[in-house]
């Protein structure tokens, strides 16, 4: 643009009304190149899922600022539930290995399920072992709590299950219905034999917007030397990476308490920006003065 043009842009926009000016402002922050109706047109709606703790439970879209890659926006709405759905999927860890905790796991479960249950939210239970099974996703909790106490152990040698394959038919499972999506596992976390990949296990998961939440149970250590963790270190990674919580062999009222509180924390933040490529792009959520909330760290565009 030559030095005229600027100069006439700039007069124009101090005849016009003090709103619209400042909606000029607001767009420059925060690098949306806005030339004004066509802008607006081709920016789309996108979301992406954080979550709160109490003393951050009172924030607002107007609090929010969402950055992707090196463009940032404001947060349009922010909704949680019962304000918007909430699909948990619970993958319980049911193989041969499991035999002397899988009443710890029941408990765990069963307890999730209690402190969660509202109106607006739907269960799903998935067993993990040499043979997988799936039930059906129901909104009643009597009827989610039957389906955990239904879950038997398995017997034969000890080894690993595929532990993988069911949190990805979980996943599928609990995305036929838009909301919240939440997947807890429960178990030891030792995967082996799964078809689905752990990289194809995590785009999975950020393809439709999952939150993991995994709690690892088992009766033994899970530490080796040096404390280096030698069970579940990809679903730590997995928690990480989707706004989750990842806990090993903690006590069943504090284990209970951070799950549920993680769950209930977790917001849906809606934002616009203009249209963006197909593709993973990195994201992160900043409240007030620039604090980082836990977040997603990417989103994938169709």
């Amino acid at each position: 643009m030559s030095e005229r043009s600027r100069l006439a842009a700039l007069n124009i926009g101090r005849s016009l009304p003090l709103r619209r000016v400042a909606g000029v402002v607001v767009a420059t922050m925060f690098s949306v190149p806005v030339a004004s109706r066509t802008a607006k047109a081709d920016s789309q709606q996108y979301s992406v899922v954080a979550c709160v703790d109490a003393k951050s439970a009172g924030l607002t879209s107007r609090d929010i600022v969402v950055r992707v890659e090196n463009l940032s926006a404001p947060a349009t709405a922010i909704k949680a539930s019962p304000d918007i759905r909430r699909n948990i999927a619970i993958v319980m860890d049911a193989g041969p290995d499991q035999g002397k905790v899988l009443s710890i796991e029941k408990e765990l479960a069963i307890a999730l399920i209690n402190e969660l249950s509202d109106t607006g939210t739907s269960f799903t239970v998935a067993k993990a072992g040499i043979s997988s099974k799936m039930q059906a996703t129901t909104p009643d909790r009597s009827v989610a709590i039957e389906h955990i106490r239904d879950i038997t152990g398995e017997s034969g040698e000890k080894t690993s299950v595929a532990i993988y394959d069911a949190i990805g038919s979980a996943i599928r499972q609990i995305s036929l219905t838009p909301g919240l999506r939440v997947v807890i596992f429960i178990g030891e976390g030792n995967d082996g034999g799964s078809r689905l990949r752990y990289a194809e296990l995590r785009g999975l998961a950020e393809s439709n917007q999952i939150v993991f939440f995994a709690a690892l149970v088992a009766d033994h250590s899970l530490r080796g030397a040096r404390s280096i963790l030698r069970y579940g270190w990809n679903l730590q990674d997995l928690t990480d990476d989707t706004a989750g919580i990842f806990l090993e062999n903690q006590k069943m009222s504090k284990a209970t308490r951070q799950l549920s509180e993680g769950v209930q924390g977790l917001r849906l933040i809606t934002f616009e920006m203009p249209s963006r490529q197909s593709g993973r792009s990195k994201i992160s959520v900043l409240s007030p003065r620039g604090k980082r909330l836990r977040a997603q760290k990417a989103i994938v565009i169709p």
